[in-house]
């Protein structure tokens, strides 16, 4: 029998590895959901049969979930229905966020990426507004919270709004942080207001937050904007382009929030400068979304020229690695 060749055998296994990477990327989502990355993380090992026993799981998908994560070594077999913490784990458990963000919130829309790319019109894009929340707030609290607190220190705020406030956590985060501050989450969807009014109430802030629905796009003043001091606005600054469309946008805020010291934007850019395979994590998914919903994702360099036209001036400034091509901005308007 004549031995297959070397090349054949390698590209068998990344191919395989492709594969596999997949699965594990829903099975990590999976099992953060039913608190299996939790009880890795607090435990170091998991024992099925007690885990399914005590959670109501499934015994034998609990096992081909924790057989796709040994594939990617985020667990390994610890002996008969035990598994244990892998190599990958602290990394895979950091950024379970993107895993999330791109299986449970946007799953739908890979499942019909045929469609939706080859489709002429009625295009139906559908996304989990709640599962895109709930991803977005690992997200920020792993990468943007602890450079905004270093950005915000010092600052003197007394209420702030949160646009496109998704589950609550920033607000949630300043206000355990100022005793006194009041604030009000705005956003469109009605999934990521349901999951912020939970954690509000869990964090029992009722009376120091208010959530609003509205449209960040087309906000007009309100009384309860006007005493609003400083303005947060994470992870959707990209909804605010094409160009002009963002200058419209941010001059409107200004409009909005008459009393508005600060504005602070938290993004993520179009990538610049990387060919395919050296792509880093959340880049690629990121980008195939928007570009499914004709959606425009300005360069940094694009978001720094067009804040002096919109009338505002970068005051300080964070560029953060993952998500790579991020930023925080702090805007003022003196």
């Amino acid at each position: 029998m004549t031995a297959a060749p070397s090349h054949s055998i390698e590209e068998a296994r990344y191919c395989a590895d492709t594969f596999n990477g997949a699965v594990a990327a829903a099975a990590l989502s999976a099992a953060w959901d039913i608190g299996l990355l939790d009880e890795l993380a607090e435990r170091d090992t998991v024992d099925v049969p007690e885990f399914t026993a005590r959670t109501g799981a499934r015994p034998e998908p609990v096992r081909k979930i924790l057989a796709a994560l040994s594939s990617r070594r985020i667990v390994v077999d610890a002996g008969p229905n035990l598994a244990q913490r892998g190599p990958g784990f602290e990394q895979a458990f950091r950024t379970r966020g993107f895993f999330y963000w791109l299986t449970r919130g946007c799953g739908e829309l890979f499942t019909d990426l045929t469609d939706l790319v080859t489709a002429d019109a009625d295009r139906q894009m559908r996304r989990d507004s709640r599962a895109i929340s709930v991803a977005c707030r690992s997200i920020a609290r792993n990468f943007f919270d602890p450079p905004l607190r270093d950005l915000l220190d010092g600052l003197d705020f007394t209420t702030v709004a949160d646009l496109g406030c998704g589950s609550g956590d920033r607000i949630i985060m300043l206000a355990g942080q100022r005793p006194d501050l009041r604030a009000i989450g705005v956003d469109i969807a009605q999934g990521a207001l349901a999951v912020a009014r939970e954690a509000v109430q869990a964090a029992n802030l009722e009376a120091r937050i208010t959530l609003t629905r509205d449209d960040v796009l087309s906000m007009s003043p309100r009384p309860e904007y006007a005493d609003v001091d400083l303005v947060t606005c994470f992870l959707m600054g990209h909804d605010f382009w094409p160009r002009d469309n963002c200058v419209k946008t941010l001059q409107q805020l200004r409009e909005t929030f008459p009393n508005l010291r600060s504005l602070v934007l938290g993004d993520t850019c179009r990538s610049v400068g990387v060919e395919g395979p050296d792509l880093p994590m959340f880049t690629l998914g990121f980008e195939t979304v928007h570009a499914v919903m004709d959606q425009y994702l300005p360069t940094l360099d694009e978001w720094y020229s067009v804040i002096e036209d919109s009338g505002w001036r970068l005051a300080d400034e964070r560029l953060i690695d993952l998500p790579a091509f991020s930023f925080i901005f702090r805007l003022t308007q003196d």
